[in-house]
């Protein structure tokens, strides 16, 4: 068995391969496709199918793995507004999370679905996309511009974000991106409400590759609650469905004091990309993109994921959203006992938290100094 340190290293002194070793937690991960390869089971990763046993499946999937945008804690970039920060290591996990959802949204919308990533890619469109998510200022989904952003809904900057504090956030963030063809809809009280979205891609946005405009996608996230301090397991089949589903992004969430960017399953565990690693910020030249590319994700465990989530899809227009309301309803909301949310068509009246702003602001959060999750009472709990 081979087994993923459990602690932060700079790549930058730390050579890879000398993190080959088991460490405490014994933690399974996939720092060896020998051993990966011995999985028998369909794999699934953002909506496809491989059977690694056959074919060159095996092939796609360890190109479509690396081609997937990987952020991680950085060091020695400027600080953080007044907060002399110049390194999120240790609290900015879940903001590269959410990096991480906002970056493969807009590698669909600019580079397709079937895009592979080569090193040393000059690709236009790619190299727009990455340059996003810099870590200064001036980028509009910087860690800087994440945890500046946070402060509106109260949250310090260096603090934890939940994962519907980061979807919140960047919600305003997308807003405020003049060359963004993308809209975000936050589904709160775990409802999708089908005439909020359809109003989105009748909103026509600036193509960040051109002068003209053009009816914008959409990025659907969905925070739930699925358990009290443990998930409940009648859910683990439905989180797996989720990466069957062709519009998927995948899941935010993970563990105590460990967010983690979920993007398929293996039989009974979850693939995910990991930002617990601290890398070096290049303050100067060219980015160096292949650090921004993992090339052995790791996995864990259905019953080691925390209750506390959010599901995100990626939905092109209005004929994409009505596969995925059919697709999602056979999928995720049947038989309706075990449904993770609800699709309705109209809002019900008189919703306890209609507004997300206000939302927020009247929920009472945990002790955040102890748990990564600092919004437990943000969900409606699933019983």
């Amino acid at each position: 068995m081979i087994f993923q340190i459990c602690i932060e290293y700079d790549l930058s002194k730390t050579p890879f391969t000398s993190l080959i070793q088991p460490c405490i937690a014994y933690e399974p991960c996939l720092l060896d496709y020998v051993e990966f390869k011995r999985v028998t089971e369909p794999i699934w990763l953002l909506g496809k199918k491989y059977n690694i046993q056959t074919g060159d499946d095996f092939e796609k999937l360890n190109k479509d793995m690396q081609s997937l945008l990987w952020f991680t804690y950085r060091k020695q970039f400027l600080p953080i507004g007044e907060s002399n920060l110049t390194s999120d290591s240790g609290w900015g996990c879940m903001h590269r999370c959410g990096q991480m959802i906002m970056a493969q949204a807009m590698t669909r919308r600019h580079l397709g679905r079937e895009w592979n990533w080569k090193p040393g890619c000059s690709n236009e469109a790619y190299q727009r996309i990455l340059q996003k998510f810099d870590d200064k200022i001036e980028s509009q989904y910087s860690i800087h511009k994440i945890a500046l952003k946070g402060q509106t809904l109260e949250k310090r900057v260096g603090q934890w974000f939940g994962p519907n504090t980061v979807v919140q956030v960047l919600r305003r963030l997308i807003e405020e991106d003049v060359e963004n063809d993308i809209s975000i809809h936050v589904a709160m009280d775990n409802m999708v409400i089908k005439s909020e979205i359809r109003k989105l891609f009748r909103v026509e946005k600036r193509c960040s590759s051109s002068q003209e405009s053009e009816s914008s996608a959409v990025l659907l996230t969905i925070p739930l609650r699925l358990g009290l301090s443990e998930i409940t397991p009648v859910y683990f089949e439905k989180l797996k469905a989720v990466f069957t589903l062709n519009q998927t992004l995948g899941i935010i969430g993970g563990r105590t004091n460990h967010a983690s960017y979920f993007i398929g399953y293996a039989g009974s565990e979850l693939i995910y990309l990991d930002p617990h690693t601290t890398q070096l910020y290049k303050n100067s030249g060219p980015m160096d993109d292949s650090s921004y590319h993992c090339r052995h994700p790791s996995r864990m465990s259905f019953s080691q994921l925390d209750p506390s989530i959010a599901v995100c899809f990626y939905l092109e227009n209005e004929e994409d959203f009505n596969q995925w309301c059919t697709e999602a309803q056979q999928a995720l909301l049947e038989p309706e006992r075990d449904a993770i949310f609800e699709i309705l068509e109209e809002k019900p009246p008189m919703l306890p938290y209609a507004d997300v702003d206000s939302y927020d602001e009247c929920c009472t959060s945990l002790d955040d100094k102890d748990r990564l999750y600092t919004s437990d009472d943000e969900f409606e709990l699933l019983m």
